[in-house]
């Protein structure tokens, strides 16, 4: 099996996240957070983002998002979610 991985560009990142997160453009604007790096699994349809924050309200809000799972480990926060019936994976740095 091919595995396909593309980079994806920062307004891609906020586009994915902004239905679930709507207070996006005034976290960052403040600071609060910050764009990595995302990527796109086309093989999966799915995606990942790695963010840097300070502060982030993540809710399923629409009836195509919803948070799936939660899983803390060494100062990072992934969430699993979809946004859009979009399959995401935010990776959050807490330190």
């Amino acid at each position: 099996m091919f595995l396909s991985i593309i980079v994806l560009k920062e307004e891609e990142a906020w586009q994915l996240i902004r239905p679930v997160c709507r207070e996006l453009d005034e976290l960052v604007n403040l600071g609060k957070v910050k764009f990595l790096s995302g990527f796109r699994n086309e093989s999966e349809g799915s995606y990942k983002i790695y963010l840097q924050c300070s502060k982030i309200h993540i809710s399923s809000r629409g009836i195509f998002d919803k948070i799936g799972d939660i899983e803390y480990q060494n100062n990072k926060l992934r969430i699993g979610f979809s946004s859009n019936k979009i399959p995401l994976n935010l990776v959050i740095d807490m330190t």
